[in-house]
């Protein structure tokens, strides 16, 4: 029984470079040394257009739409307890003692209420396990001060399983099983805080103490123990009683240890490499750049890395970094940035600079993975901002897990982008795999939510570029987030051949100093470099500096191109092809803006940008990346702060990240809260102003989280302010101004361009004279109403007029669009009267009566009221008075402005 379970542990060697495939092979032009015609694309961008964008932060209260439950990896807690999801062995179940899982209420946010547990002495949050659940340990006073934080509305205790992997769990389901684990392989790992924990020491108020450190297990638990790094050891299990093992409070995890695998001149061709190189006046060529490469040796005297190597190391401790097996290393290195000296096939970045990581052990050809915190960090202080790998775990059973590798790197990454705090960001690339078509084949580290994950297609012969090689492997991962998120040439790919390489067999064709490979092991370099150029793009020609590793996979994605049918996202070619001139330069005149120094603190935080598209009926994409805060092996998603893109047309019609059908966004969808990149992507987009809206919409990590956001779009990437007058929006409180009368004016102003227009000058003018001036800041998207007041001084037409910026001052997208007039006729009050004739005579003695007829006008431009007396009579000779009798028609009136009525005297 004991062999059948060694036999079921055995782990599966795999290799992510595909043997020469049956569906596609060379013809027979191809077995020559070729130099196929390019296609080349000509265009014209702006240097400037990647500028820094600063958007305006909202906050509101929100609450955490969340159900009060925890998913972990063996099961849902609830408030009713922990409900398995697997068959586990009693023995597994039983608690550990110094830690809880803590149900949070969603009455509270959660950073909140984390932040107020880490004020309880002898209590520290240790992982998330989503929605509502923290992991804490401390001693069992803390565990009792938990209990008066009100949103804490459970405690229960975590069984021993929960630190064992899965393949350990399934052996102790047999007989002997426990056993049977002794003398394994295994891997020792403890707590995170910054960084993996090396030594535990937890005391409380009531002078509780617990305290460990990991080595000392380590040397009890593991013969010929390693120290790989900090918080990690690797050695073969000595005790027949691993659960004592994971009962130690300095210990996180207990697992096998991880049997790691390997996972073109064309391939520049495809993704529109040189076109890109050929326009700038610096060239794009990876200078100024250091590209980590971790993978099996490097031929360092190939020729086609010249002086570049800044660094050539053995990270396993075998004494060597040559490349004596496949050549797997130095083909990759080569991909990424040889410069074809020994015969023409040169990498993507000729220029960058080459840090070596050399992970096979010469002896016996197997790939080793050391600590990928050691790995990745020793890179980072070597210079390396682009870090690729093209290997992964040969494990089928881990494919598609969030693995404590995963984790590792999503801690990393995380770190690195912290470019606010000094650091200069991290892009790391790794392989999806070679076991496809099935779906849920993406090995572990490419689970990880902050890499790359680079997927291949064909690079040359019949069906490239648009044909996906069916050995790439597809996603989904376990909790259903989107991989990989590109793909890249890896089918047929020509590079360097390693001179001491002496198993080359695998490759499809070969000459002294070059052969092709095929598999996302070639896919993967690819994409590395152009990460790479977009990353000497942002600091060289943007003059960006320390680029967040999201930004580069935004770009990346905000470049890919959907191969044959549209239907992107999905899990063969994540979000497409990588296309560096859609990246840098795209089509049709479209500009580009990007923003990665912005930071959200908790949920209901937000960020948003408006931006003017220009010319309608183009495409309008965005891109939201973030390299989140680690998941946890323990959860069953592993995203912590979950953010949201919303775009906004000038409509009001609103479309959300990832809500996507046929390859384009769509509406009536839900917002995503799996994946930590999010897309919008419009392909008619209508004219006018749009607003682009980050939010927060949870937030269980601890401290800020930045993001990177792009965007592509006619007219997108002019950053200038626009004010303008807003048409017919000069408005009187009087119908018609009267001389003598006060008038109170308002008038409105908005901003259409994509940044705030600062300090700009109002000026109301009337006939040509300014009575007033203003100054306003204008934010983009924003109008102002001004309030303005005037005293007419003559009555007659009179023209008014709002001029914005009268001095020209400020650098506009428009400037035909500054001056809002109105013409007004201003009256004066009064009421004349005229007769038809001067004056009317009593002609002789005999004439008893006689009439006259009069006229009233109102000569102002409003309405009035008038009334009309007749006096008396008086003789012309003398000017005395006579008592006669006089009547008139009417004597009171309502006249309209201009307007007359008529009276007989």
């Amino acid at each position: 029984m004991e062999q059948q379970v060694r036999l079921a542990l055995g782990i599966l060697i795999l290799l992510l470079m595909s043997p020469w495939s049956s569906m596609v092979g060379p013809d027979e032009e191809s077995k020559q040394h070729l130099e196929q015609e390019r296609d080349v694309e000509f265009f014209s961008i702006r240097t400037d257009a990647y500028t820094d964008f600063v958007g305006t932060y909202e906050s509101s209260f929100m609450d955490e739409q969340r159900p009060v439950e925890a998913h972990s990896r063996l099961g849902k807690f609830s408030v009713n307890g922990l409900e398995l999801n697997r068959p586990l062995s009693s023995e597994v179940l039983e608690p550990r003692m110094d830690v809880q899982l803590l149900l949070i209420d969603n009455n509270r946010h959660m950073l909140e209420v984390r932040n107020d547990l880490s004020e309880i002495t002898g209590l520290e949050v240790r992982e998330f396990v989503g929605p509502s659940g923290l992991m804490v340990q401390g001693t069992s006073s803390a565990f009792v001060r938990a209990q008066s934080i009100p949103s804490v509305v459970a405690q229960w205790d975590v069984p021993l399983a929960m630190f064992l992997d899965d393949s350990m769990l399934d052996a102790m389901l047999f007989e002997g099983g426990t056993e049977a684990l002794q003398g394994e392989e295994v891997r020792l790992e403890g707590w995170w805080n910054q960084q993996q924990l090396e030594s535990l020491a937890i005391s409380d108020s009531d002078g509780n103490t617990i305290q460990q450190e990991l080595g000392e297990v380590a040397a009890i638990a593991l013969d010929d123990s390693v120290h790989l790094d900090q918080g990690q050891y690797r050695g073969y299990l000595a005790v027949n009683t691993l659960l004592d093992v994971v009962r130690q409070p300095s210990v996180m995890w207990l697992k096998f240890e991880p049997q790691m695998a390997f996972e073109n001149d064309q391939s520049k061709n495809h993704m529109k490499i040189n076109t890109m190189r050929s326009y700038f006046t610096t060239d794009l060529d990876g200078s100024g750049q250091i590209v980590a490469v971790a993978d099996s040796g490097l031929d360092e005297d190939h020729g086609d890395f010249g002086t570049r190597v800044v660094g050539n190391y053995d990270v396993i401790g075998d004494g060597s970094t040559a490349d004596r097996h496949s050549g797997h290393g130095t083909h990759v290195a080569c991909t990424v940035l040889g410069d074809g000296t020994k015969g023409g096939y040169a990498g993507v970045a000729p220029d960058a600079e080459l840090y070596f990581q050399a992970m096979e052990n010469d002896n016996t050809g197997n790939f080793v993975s050391p600590s990928l915190n050691y790995l990745l960090n020793t890179a980072y202080n070597a210079g390396a901002r682009i870090h690729t790998n093209s290997w992964g775990s040969a494990a089928t059973s881990t494919q598609g897990e969030y693995t404590s590798e995963a984790e590792a790197v999503d801690d990393r990454s995380f770190n690195y982008d912290k470019v606010s705090n000094g650091q200069e960001g991290l892009t790391i690339l790794f392989a999806a795999g070679n076991d496809g078509p099935n779906a849920g084949t993406i090995g572990s580290p490419s689970t990880a939510k902050n890499v790359v994950t680079v997927g291949n297609h064909q690079a040359r012969y019949n069906g490239a570029p648009d044909n996906l090689m069916t050995g790439s492997s597809r996603g989904p991962t376990d909790d259903g987030r989107i991989k990989p998120d590109v793909i890249a040439p890896g089918g047929y790919v020509r590079s360097c051949r390693a001179q001491e390489a002496q198993d080359t067999g695998g490759s499809s064709w070969q000459s002294t100093w070059y052969l092709e490979y095929t598999g996302t092991s070639m896919a993967t370099p690819n994409a590395a470099g152009a990460a790479t150029l977009i990353r000497e793009y942002l600091i060289e020609i943007a003059q960006r500096p320390s680029p967040q590793g999201a930004l580069v996979k935004a770009l990346l994605v905000l470049g890919a191109q959907d191969i044959n049918s549209r239907d992107i996202p999905n899990n063969d070619e994540g979000w497409g092809r990588v296309n560096l001139k859609e990246t840098l330069a795209p089509s049709q005149g479209r500009g580009i803006w990007v923003d990665d120094r912005s930071v959200l603190t908790s949920s209901g935080t937000s960020k948003s940008y408006v931006f003017n598209v220009t010319f309608a009926n183009s495409q309008l994409k965005a891109v939201l990346a973030w390299s989140d805060y680690r998941g946890s092996r323990f959860a069953s998603k592993a995203l912590v702060n979950d953010l949201d893109l919303e775009v906004e047309s000038p409509d009001g019609t609103v479309y959300l990240g990832n809500d996507f059908a046929n390859g384009r966004s769509v509406t009536g969808g839900t917002k995503d809260d799996i994946n930590n990149l999010e897309v919008v992507l419009i392909d008619m987009a209508m004219k006018g102003i749009w607003t682009v809206r980050v939010k927060d919409a949870y937030h269980a990590g601890s401290g800020s989280q930045p993001f990177a956001i792009a965007v592509s779009g006619q007219g997108v990437n002019d950053l200038r302010p626009d004010p303008q007058v807003v048409a017919n929006s000069m408005q009187l409180n009087v119908t018609i101004p009267q001389v003598g009368d006060q008038v109170r004016l308002t008038t409105n102003v908005f901003n259409a361009g994509n940044i705030k227009a600062d300090s700009v000058d109002l000026s109301f003018n009337v006939d040509g004279v300014e009575i007033d001036r203003k100054t306003l800041d204008i934010n983009p998207g924003a109008s102002r109403q001004s309030t303005w007041y005037w005293t007419p001084q003559q009555s007659g037409i009179t023209t008014l007029e709002l001029i914005l910026d009268p001095d020209d001052t400020i650098d506009e997208i428009q400037e035909n669009n500054n001056v809002l007039s109105k013409v007004v006729d201003v009256t004066a009050p009064g009421v004349k009267v005229t007769a038809d004739v001067a004056q009317r005579q009593v002609q002789n003695a005999e004439q008893t009566t006689t009439t006259w007829n009069l006229t009233l006008e109102n000569t102002a431009l409003l309405e009035t009221n008038a009334s009309i007396d007749a006096i008396g009579m008086y003789l012309d000779s003398d000017g005395s008075s006579v008592p006669w009798y006089i009547g008139m028609t009417a004597s009171n009136f309502s006249l309209q402005g201009k307007g007359t009525a008529d009276v007989s005297l």
